[in-house]
C-alpha cells in the first residue's frame, strides 16, 4: 500500500500538469483508511481539500472538495489531480494485488477484476475463457448450423434471418425469369400477343415481374394476375420445390427464434449471489459461507449448489497444476446441497478436515491466490427448461469474521413474509478466531485432553469430563479465546 501511494505521487511529468507550484502535501498512510485527502496548495489563494475515493460499483474516483465553488482554474487543476491520481492508481494495482488493504476490497467489475487479477469466473457470470487455435473451427460450427445460429447475437441473427428470404425470393425469380425467357414469353410480351398465345407463367414482362411472381409463390400470396400454366412441366416442377423450399426455411427460422427467445440463459440473470462471502463459526465450527437469492415469483425447482475451488497445485511427483479444480462440499441449513428456494439461502461450506480452506488462516487467506467458483442450478418453473447461474470469489472478496443479515421479516399487517433485498449484502462483525481451522482443532484436542474427554465430530469435548470443563468460543481459556489473543502456541 506504501509503495501504491507513493507511486501515486510522482506524475511522470513533475508536478501536475498546468501548475509548478501544486504538489501532493497529504498521502495515505499503511494505517489510514479509504479516503485519500489530497490538499492543494497555490500561491495568494486559499487551499482546498481534495477527498479522493473509490467508487465500489465501478472502481472510478470519486472527488469532493471542501469548497462549493471550484470552477475556472481550480476545476481544471482538479482534473489534473484525479487524472494524475488514477492513472498511476491503474499502474500500481497489479503490484499490491496481493497486499491486504481498503483498495483491494472493493466491488470488483469486468474491468477492475481483470487489473487486479485475471479471475476464471466473473461476479455477472460471465466465463473468462477464450477458445484459440481450433482446428476447422468453421467447418466445425457449420456442421452444428442450428447451435451456432442460437449461440450468435441477435444481430446476427436477424440478418440471416431476412438474407434467408431475400436469397431465396431472388433465386427463384431468377429461376422464373430464365424459364419465361426460354419460352419466349418476356419478348412474346414486349412486341404484344393475341389471345390464343399460352405463357409458361402470364403476365412476366421482365426480371421484376418474375421477382413479384417468385415472393408470391413462396408466401402463397397468390393476387391472381400470375400464375403458372401446363404448357411448361419445367414451371410447374419449380412451383412444387418453391413451395417445399418456402416451407422449410420458415420451420427452420422461427424454430431459432423461439429456441432463442425461450433460452433459461436470461433466466440467471434473475437468480442472485451475494457481493461477499464471509467467514464466521455456526455451531462451533468454522464456515465459509454465501447467500444466494431469487428475485422472480416463479420459482426454481430442483434447486441445487456446487462449488469448486480453483488454485495452484504441485502434485507429489512435481507436476505443476496451474487450475486444480476441486469440490467444495456445500449444504443449506443442515440438510445437502437442494435448497427449498423460497426466499434468500444461506450456503454453508463447513471448514473440516476435507475441505482445501482447512490450513487457511486469517492472514493465509489474504496472501493465497485462488478462486471459488460457485453454481446454482435448477429447472425453471414456468418452462421446464434447466437454467444455471455462476458467480466466483477471490480472497480479497471473504470477509473473515462477519456474518449476513437478516433479509426475511413477517409483515403482521399484511400476514406476509418480506424480503427486503436492500440489505441481501449487509454483513456484521462476529467474534471469530483469527488462526486455522485445523490450529483451532488442534487447540481444541488439547484442551479436551488436559480435561480428560476426546474431541468429538462437533469439534466438542466428549465423555463425562464434558460437564466439569466445557469448551466454547466465548468462555475464558477456550480455544477461540487464545486465538483471539494471538497466542502463538495455541495458533
Amino acid at each position: 500500500m506504501t509503495k501504491l501511494f507513493e507511486d501515486s505521487s510522482r506524475s511522470e511529468t513533475g508536478p501536475l500538469v498546468g501548475d509548478g507550484d501544486t504538489a501532493w502535501t497529504k498521502l495515505l498512510a499503511p494505517d489510514t483508511p479509504s479516503p485519500v485527502m489530497v490538499k492543494t496548495v497555490t500561491d495568494g489563494k486559499p487551499p482546498k481539500d481534495v477527498t479522493v475515493s473509490i467508487d465500489p460499483e465501478s472502481g472510478k474516483p470519486i472527488v469532493t472538495t471542501a469548497e462549493a465553488d471550484n470552477a475556472g482554474t481550480n476545476g481544471r487543476r482538479r482534473e489534473s489531480i484525479i487524472g494524475t491520481f488514477h492513472r498511476q492508481l491503474r499502474m500500481s494495482l497489479k503490484a499490491v494485488s496481493e497486499t491486504p488493504g481498503p483498495l483491494t476490497r472493493y466491488r470488483q467489475t469486468r474491468f477492475s477484476s481483470r487489473r487486479i487479477r485475471k479471475r476464471v469466473i466473473f461476479k455477472q457470470g460471465d466465463c473468462n475463457v477464450v477458445q484459440g487455435n481450433v482446428a476447422k473451427r468453421r467447418r466445425r460450427y457449420l456442421q452444428d448450423i442450428f447451435t451456432t445460429l442460437v449461440d450468435i447475437q441477435w444481430r446476427w441473427t436477424l440478418v440471416v434471418f431476412a438474407l434467408s428470404f431475400i436469397l431465396s425470393w431472388l433465386g427463384f425469380g431468377t429461376i422464373w425469369y430464365l424459364i419465361s425467357y426460354s419460352h419466349g414469353d418476356v419478348t412474346a410480351y414486349q412486341r404484344g400477343v393475341d389471345d390464343n398465345y399460352k405463357p409458361c407463367v402470364t403476365y412476366i414482362y421482365g426480371f421484376t415481374s418474375a421477382f413479384l411472381f417468385s415472393l408470391e409463390t413462396q408466401h402463397t400470396i397468390g393476387y391472381g394476375n400470375r400464375y403458372v400454366t401446363e404448357e411448361c412441366p419445367e414451371a410447374v416442377f419449380i412451383l412444387a420445390l418453391q413451395s417445399i423450399t418456402g416451407v422449410f426455411i420458415q420451420a427452420f427460422m422461427v424454430g431459432i427464434v423461439f429456441a432463442k427467445l425461450s433460452r433459461p440463459k436470461k433466466r440467471a440473470q434473475t437468480l442472485l449471489f451475494s457481493r461477499n462471502a464471509v467467514v464466521c463459526h455456526r455451531d462451533g465450527v468454522p464456515c465459509l459461507m454465501f447467500r444466494v437469492g431469487d428475485m422472480r415469483k416463479s420459482h426454481i425447482i430442483e434447486a441445487h449448489v456446487t462449488a469448486q475451488i480453483i488454485r495452484r497445485k504441485i502434485t507429489k511427483e512435481g507436476e505443476i497444476m496451474p487450475f486444480y479444480q476441486q469440490n467444495m462440499e456445500v449444504s443449506c441449513d443442515g440438510g445437502d446441497d437442494r435448497l427449498m428456494f423460497i426466499w434468500p439461502t444461506i450456503v454453508v461450506h463447513k471448514i473440516d478436515k476435507e475441505s482445501p480452506l482447512y490450513n487457511l488462516s486469517a492472514q493465509d487467506m489474504l496472501r493465497e491466490r485462488f478462486e471459488i467458483v460457485v453454481m446454482l442450478e435448477g429447472v425453471v418453473e414456468s418452462t421446464g427448461m434447466t437454467t444455471q447461474a455462476r458467480s466466483s470469489y477471490l480472497p480479497s472478496e471473504i470477509l473473515w469474521g462477519h456474518r449476513f443479515e437478516s433479509v426475511v421479516t413477517f409483515k403482521r399487517d399484511t400476514g406476509e413474509y418480506e424480503v427486503d433485498y436492500t440489505t441481501f449484502n449487509n454483513t456484521y462483525e462476529v467474534d471469530t478466531p483469527l488462526c486455522s481451522a485445523r490450529q483451532l482443532a488442534a487447540v481444541k484436542k488439547e484442551l479436551c485432553k488436559q480435561a480428560g474427554a476426546e474431541l468429538t465430530d462437533d469439534s466438542e469435548c466428549g465423555g463425562a469430563a464434558e460437564e466439569q470443563r466445557p469448551v466454547d468460543d466465548s468462555g475464558s481459556g477456550s480455544a477461540a479465546e487464545l486465538c483471539r489473543e494471538g497466542e502463538k502456541d495455541a495458533c
